[in-house]
């Protein structure tokens, strides 16, 4: 059994020791909390010469957990520029779309959230807090699981019906993008009562542009505006009050790669080879078939488009 270290890069997995963790976060040092979860605080620590993230239940008597290599959270990391936060979307709408469409059965997250993200020492966002993750029957809305989420982020549906889809984390990945587009935390407007998502489409309503919202740090920056606009319009698609009228975590990843396809010649090339990093020798060639035809559907559909 091995653990991804990035880059296609696997390895054995480690057992760390209680001292061994003690000993990363010099004894649960206060000042190294970078995130406090539900039911657990995540520690900056150091092993091996690395930076790691390290979970432990907010009951120091259980066992802790090692998450994940670690630079810092994503919500501690603003003001990240444009293009940084354009990559950190696209990595979590990556991981999502994997947990929907890599097992037989879609593996809904519950919780995604700014705070339920990791940035390696690569600028790579990772997705972690997927304790309460749970597997569905594909196509089937299912009540047997409890409502579960953040405030802010939660789908609104999902708290009336109580009808769990893949839809859901397509919602809460629409607010995580409204996020990364205004610079606002949902959760902590949910405590005063505000609706990150209301509000901002209360303005796109009202003034038929979402300018005024825009974190103004992105806004300063130039040449953007077109990405940043498609980019949110793709977010009012995920936060749609109905799951059927939401995209597909995949739909999403397709037209994140549109959004960026200007800016890298090799974005097609990196999805691909991340989707398929899990079997190497599936990759080898399903890689190039899949580049192949991607290319080739969107010169077609800039074609018939034109």
């Amino acid at each position: 059994m091995s653990l991804s270290k990035g880059q296609n890069i696997t390895c054995p997995i480690k057992i760390v020791t209680q001292e061994e963790i003690e000993h990363a976060t010099n004894s649960y040092d206060p000042q190294l909390i970078v995130a406090r979860l539900h039911d657990a605080i995540v520690y900056k620590g150091t092993l091996n010469d690395r930076a790691v993230a390290i979970k432990t239940p907010k009951q120091l008597d259980l066992n802790p957990e090692l998450v994940d290599l670690f630079l810092t959270e994503l919500s501690v990391s603003m003001p990240f520029k444009w293009a940084g936060r354009l990559k950190g979307a696209t990595d979590i709408a990556y991981a999502l779309s994997y947990m929907h469409n890599a097992l037989s059965k879609p593996l809904v997250h519950r919780d995604v959230k700014s705070f339920g993200i990791l940035i390696d020492s690569s600028f790579h966002a990772k997705l972690v807090n997927v304790a309460y993750s749970v597997s569905i029957n594909p196509g089937k809305k299912e009540r047997r699981w409890p409502v579960y989420g953040t405030p802010g982020y939660i789908d609104l549906e999902y708290k009336e019906t109580q009808e769990l889809t893949d839809k859901c984390d397509v919602y809460s990945f629409g607010v995580l993008m409204l996020e990364l587009l205004t610079g606002m935390n949902p959760f902590e407007m949910a405590k005063s009562g505000k609706d990150l998502v209301g509000e901002f489409v209360s303005q796109a309503e009202r003034n038929g542009g979402i300018k005024e919202m825009i974190d103004v740090n992105v806004v300063e920056e130039e040449g953007h505006m077109e990405e940043i606009q498609r980019f949110a319009r793709l977010a009012l698609q995920c936060v749609a009050k109905k799951g059927d009228e939401r995209p597909t975590m995949i739909g999403v990843v397709e037209e994140l790669w549109r959004i960026q396809e200007g800016r890298n010649d090799q974005v097609i090339y990196t999805c691909v080879k991340r989707l398929y990093t899990y079997n190497q020798a599936i990759y080898t060639c399903i890689s190039h078939l899949m580049f192949e035809l991607i290319a080739w559907l969107y010169a077609y559909n800039r074609f018939t488009l034109d």
